[in-house]
């Protein structure tokens, strides 16, 4: 073809290329035998989650569009038992931006603009979930993958396959993909100070547009039993 490619054959182009990254199916891994699943094994994939009430405060810097953004304060109370938190993200100065708790549902008690929107207040609450509560209490295969990593592959209900990987170093990564086998999500830990305790982590969505979120611990405090309230957030 001679002379200058049309956008829309450009565009049709890109599109293709996007679809064919997006159903490149999950990672291969070499499933173990019931004998090779050990309990010490299976304990190393809930590792990267909270096994615990605590509460967190990270340093949150958004990654959009390839650039970091503003860095904020992000409060998080949690519940991984009964999957229950609270969570509030807040300027340096200690303005509330955003207050969103999640339990049977999803409950917004402050957002203000660019964050108020039921869209967003569904996706911080997914984020959330996705990095800090185990997708099961048992993965449905173990297995090694790329490296001599261990692979702990949960299959949800609705299609969804979240990948829970151990590299040899101790660094994880939590992966999830749509029913389609494409990668939907990323949680990026380099090392674990404990169960789901993590000096430095980030969030990735990995749709378009793709976007990431990258927190560095402050602080942690266990919890003891009752109920998770602004109390236990803000003190």
């Amino acid at each position: 073809m001679n002379g200058p490619v049309p956008s829309a054959f450009k565009i049709a182009s890109l599109a293709l290329l996007a679809l064919a990254a997006g159903c490149a199916g999950l990672p291969p891994l070499t499933t173990l035998s019931p004998l090779e699943r050990t309990p010490r094994l299976e304990a190393l994939c809930k590792r990267p989650f909270l096994n615990g009430e605590v509460r967190l405060i990270h340093a949150l810097t958004p990654v959009l569009a390839g650039h970091e953004e503003s860095t904020a304060i992000a409060v998080l109370a949690a519940d991984p038992e009964r999957k229950r938190f609270r969570s509030v993200l807040m300027t340096l100065e200690g303005l509330v931006l955003f207050d969103i708790e999640s339990a049977e549902g999803v409950q917004v008690h402050r957002a203000v603009p660019p964050f108020a929107g039921p869209a967003f207040a569904q996706g911080m609450a997914e984020d959330i979930a996705f990095a800090f509560f185990a997708p099961a209490d048992e993965p449905s295969v173990l297995g090694e993958g790329e490296g001599g990593s261990l692979v702990c592959r949960y299959h949800r209900p609705q299609g969804e396959t979240v990948d829970v990987v151990i590299a040899t170093d101790g660094a994880a990564e939590v992966r999830l993909y749509g029913a389609g086998q494409e990668p939907r999500k990323r949680v990026r830990i380099p090392r674990l100070d404990g169960p789901g305790l993590a000096g430095k982590l980030e969030i990735q969505g990995l749709g378009w547009p793709g976007y990431g979120l990258k927190l560095r611990l402050i602080e942690a405090e266990q919890n003891g039993a009752g109920q998770l309230g602004k109390d236990k957030i803000i003190h």
